[in-house]
């Protein structure tokens, strides 16, 4: 690689990577393992030079956000499209969240058995007192709360997506 191909590669690079660091309250790292292609020409005066640029999904240290009860949702919602535009699947590991953005994965824990199930964030609710989130019927029952209905859990926020 040129000096003018390897620095135009590093300036693409710090701008993808700026877009990361504006938000200091999310430390913030690329997951290589979720990256996506993604072709970008860089151009200088004399060098056209085409990078690979993964899609980036911001994570964060694991962080407790909220503790309160579940609840779930399934055969009622079943088909239709949720307030992210994703056509709702009982049988997906999905949930509602009042303010998490659309994507945000969630490890949620049932305080009553300690089971555990990772959700993706593709819908809004849990507009109940006291509920912090609404499970697809598929995260309900991996946490046996089926029957119950609805169970006191922790939320701790994986990956946050902006």
């Amino acid at each position: 690689m040129t000096g003018k191909a390897r620095t135009a590669f590093t300036l693409a690079a710090m701008v993808v990577l700026s877009a990361f660091a504006t938000d200091n309250a999310i430390p913030a790292t690329v997951r290589a393992a979720e990256a996506v292609p993604v072709m970008h020409e860089v151009t200088t005066s004399e060098i056209v030079t085409t990078v690979r640029m993964p899609k980036a999904t911001v994570l964060t240290r694991l962080t407790k956000i909220k503790s309160g009860l579940a609840s779930w949702y399934g055969d009622m919602w079943q088909g239709r499209q949720t307030a992210s535009g994703r056509i709702f699947d009982m049988n997906e590991m999905t949930a509602a969240h009042k303010t998490l953005p659309f994507g945000s994965k969630v490890k949620v824990t049932d305080l009553r058995n300690q089971r555990s199930v990772i959700v993706t964030i593709t819908d809004r609710g849990a507009f109940f007192p006291g509920r912090v989130i609404d499970l697809s019927l598929a995260a309900a029952r991996q946490l046996r709360m089926v029957n119950t209905g609805v169970d006191p859990v922790r939320l701790e926020l994986l990956t946050f997506q902006n």
